[in-house]
């Protein structure tokens, strides 16, 4: 069916949104991927809500104790199999199509990485702004590198584990995006 995309989710304390931002993954149109859940530790109802996912078989899930951001990224990262990795995060929801135009994308320029547009949306869903990525002004995106995609809307090629490429999970400071 395609290349297979593996999604990765870290959760800590989740339970207001993560049930919205999974059911966004598993109703992609593009259905060949995996979905790599990593709860970190929760102390909040967000365990019971995922274990109520497990049915799909598109689901690889594991619950630990709490290690951090950027070490539950790289725990996440360990369990990829997808030739493409595609970032979540618990609060944010991906449109239906994502990883369809991402993945088409990738592959039809040649490139490593991607991110997208996004929409800031409040608590009741309500769309209160839109932000345009660079698009293809690569003068943009270098003079800006410090954040040039919001980490949300990134997919790459799985090129982590072979070029041992990992979130430094000694800082303290949670800036992954």
């Amino acid at each position: 069916m395609g290349d297979l995309i593996s999604v990765i989710l870290p959760v800590y304390n989740g339970e207001p949104y993560i049930e919205a931002s999974i059911r966004s993954i598993l109703n992609q149109i593009y259905q060949n991927f995996e979905l790599i859940i990593i709860n970190d530790g929760s102390t909040d109802n967000s365990d019971k809500i995922i274990k109520g996912f497990l049915k799909s078989n598109k689901i690889l899930y594991r619950s630990r104790e709490n290690k951090g951001l950027a070490q539950t990224l790289n725990d996440c990262i360990g369990l990829c199999s997808g030739d493409y990795i595609a970032r979540m995060d618990q609060d944010d929801i991906s449109l239906p199509r994502r990883l369809e135009h991402q993945l088409r994308f990738i592959q039809n320029n040649n490139i490593d990485i991607c991110g997208s547009n996004y929409q800031v949306i409040d608590e009741i869903g309500n769309v209160t702004q839109n932000v345009n990525s660079y698009k293809n002004n690569v003068e943009i995106i270098l003079s800006a590198m410090m954040v040039p995609f919001i980490h949300p809307s990134v997919m790459c090629r799985n090129i982590f584990k072979e070029k041992n490429i990992f979130y430094d999970s000694n800082n303290k400071i949670e800036a992954e995006d």
